[in-house]
């Protein structure tokens, strides 16, 4: 079982968007790469955004809900959504905080300004009528 640390390189491989979440108004992405270890050996991870109504806008790698500092193989607590939209993780790879946090960087740097849908992807609203509003 491997564990990425700060020391590890890591690369955005795939970004795919799933659609408008509907309790934040965002767009949700899966993202998916590779963390490289120094020994040169290649291991899958997933993040996405979405996740933590709080903090929608944010994105996370490993998530795993109110104990989000628990040591649990990468991909745990991701939507089912989100883990077939995106490649496959390594089985037992284990992300630091600190990996985490700079995957979720590098996904809000890549992505940020892609998370507002335009106004063609917002669903429109329905007008009041004049005679109801009496």
């Amino acid at each position: 079982m491997a564990k990425a640390d700060l020391k590890w390189t890591f690369s955005i491989e795939n970004t795919e968007r799933l659609g408008l979440n509907a309790k934040s108004g965002l767009i949700t992405y899966a993202v998916s790469g590779i963390a490289t270890s120094p020994d040169g050996e290649d291991s899958a991870f997933i993040a996405t955004n979405n996740l933590d109504p709080r903090y929608p806008e944010r994105f996370k790698v490993n998530w795993n809900g109110s104990k989000a500092r628990m040591p649990l193989a990468t991909g745990h607590g991701i939507g089912d959504d989100v883990v077939q939209a995106a490649a496959p993780v390594t089985a037992g790879f284990l992300l630091s905080r600190g990996a985490r946090i700079a995957i979720a960087a590098k996904c809000k740097v890549l992505l940020g300004n892609s998370l507002e849908p335009t106004a063609d992807e917002v669903p429109a609203v329905p007008e009041a009528d004049d005679e109801d509003a009496s």
